[in-house]
């Protein structure tokens, strides 16, 4: 299924055309394009919270690339597609860090969550800015983030209605959160953390499964998302497929 190099980058594409438009509703957001490649800035200081992507060997893509991350005066991080991997070693040399395969994954709506419920004292709601404090609280447990890093992120979310944040609740408390942005037929999913509190007790499956069954029900036909190696777990479980493992490099901060 999607085996072929051509079905992966359409989807891809898919993907990515979503994330231009999340990324052009962040306030201080910027968005790039060339041949063969794309710089997608939420203004961070920090390089996670920055995508640039290219999908071509051609060597002045590359420095076009390194060009337009530098015209942002932020960092950012790096993903090679298909025969960019050819830029492997020139990235290296110019002090970037090769940080593995990043798992693009998909879920293509079928009728795998059409009977799914939730556990009995469970219920999801949908989260506003004023549940921010909690979730905050919950990605600096689950990310390990720090003060600065949360108040970048924090200016991505809820950037326009097309921007979704659910919390699953256990006896008042949000136990699980998620972010889905939604375009088109596509939903993104990003931000899913579980407080390690709360881990191993089911409710990120619980979660995220209520929100595919959402989406799906809304019309959603193709879902997708990077997965940690710790993540990919849950949504194999969730009937996700991986499409690609896509090399991502990163430069470490310069220290004073």
């Amino acid at each position: 299924m999607h085996t072929s190099y051509e079905q992966r980058l359409e989807f891809l594409h898919q993907f990515l055309e979503g994330a231009e438009v999340f990324h052009t509703n962040i306030t201080n957001g910027a968005l790039i394009k060339g041949d063969g490649w794309e710089v997608s800035s939420s203004g961070s200081r920090f390089a996670m919270l920055n995508q640039a992507i290219i999908q071509t060997s051609r060597k002045e893509a590359l420095d076009e690339l390194l060009a337009a991350i530098a015209s942002t005066s932020n960092p950012c991080d790096i993903r090679l597609v298909g025969p960019a991997i050819k830029h492997m070693s020139a990235l290296m040399e110019a002090g970037y860090t090769n940080q593995g395969g990043a798992r693009f994954m998909l879920w293509s709506a079928d009728n795998s969550v059409d009977g799914f419920t939730l556990r009995e004292g469970l219920s999801v709601r949908s989260l506003t800015e004023n549940d921010l404090p909690k979730m905050n609280e919950i990605y600096a447990d689950v990310y390990k983030m720090n003060e600065e890093m949360i108040a970048d992120m924090q200016k991505m979310l809820f950037a326009s209605n097309k921007d979704h944040a659910y919390g699953l609740i256990k006896d008042g408390e949000i136990v699980s959160v998620v972010n889905a942005i939604t375009y088109k037929e596509t939903v993104g999913i990003w931000n899913m953390g579980t407080p390690t509190t709360h881990q191993k007790n089911g409710y990120g499956l619980q979660l995220l499964k209520h929100v595919m069954k959402t989406h799906k029900d809304m019309g959603s036909k193709n879902f997708f998302l990077y997965a940690s190696a710790a993540g990919k777990f849950l949504y194999d479980k969730c009937g996700w497929i991986t499409l690609d493992y896509l090399p991502y490099l990163t430069k470490p901060e310069k220290k004073d």
